[in-house]
């Protein structure tokens, strides 16, 4: 049982909660930022800036999604792995070394450089069930934009969100306390 609360106060809900609030979305995008919105720790990745809640919900976004999109920047920043059920395709201008984790090689795919990133996410989706995009804000921001998408934006403090779309151009329309972590769908 996950404690949540919203604007209407706190509830208890089934752990198949945040697996829940993904229902119906064939493409997902997230990031997670600390208490000022910047997406990057210290060491240049996003890993930091999440705690356990964080790691979970990241866990119930992929858990659904048949393929995991990011880009060569991300994957070599976070140190990627295979996802346990998804494909993982990365656009990069450069090879990569396959993910920690690869079991069938037909599930990593290198897209390369595109002409236009959403294009070839709307041509995965015709191809995939649902698609997850996990890239940094240059590349997810006009990506989301140009596909009419929102995104999940989670933080430990309610202060990272609101400096993120506010830095960002972007509203929230709807936000949730999940134990420690906050998260909301901006646009």
């Amino acid at each position: 049982m996950l404690p949540v609360s919203d604007r209407f106060g706190p509830a208890v809900l089934a752990d198949s909660f945040l697996a829940a609030m993904l229902a119906g979305s064939k493409i997902t995008a997230s990031l997670v930022v600390d208490s000022d919105g910047d997406t990057t720790d210290e060491m240049g990745g996003s890993k930091l800036l999440g705690g356990p809640t964080d790691l979970e919900w990241l866990r119930a976004l992929r858990r659904d999604a048949s393929l995991v999109v990011t880009t060569g920047k991300t994957y070599r920043a976070e140190e990627y792995r295979m996802p346990k059920s998804a494909h993982l395709a990365v656009f990069s201008r450069s090879r990569l070394a396959p993910p920690v984790g690869l079991d069938l090689p037909e599930r990593f795919i290198e897209l390369g450089e595109v002409a236009s990133m959403s294009k070839t996410i709307q041509a995965l989706a015709l191809d995939f069930k649902r698609i997850h995009l996990e890239l940094g804000p240059s590349t997810l921001l006009p990506t989301c934009k140009e596909l009419g998408l929102g995104i999940w934006v989670s933080s430990l403090e309610r202060s990272g969100i609101s400096s993120f779309c506010e830095k960002q151009k972007l509203a929230v329309l709807h936000e949730v306390q999940v134990n420690d972590l906050v998260i909301a769908y901006c646009r």
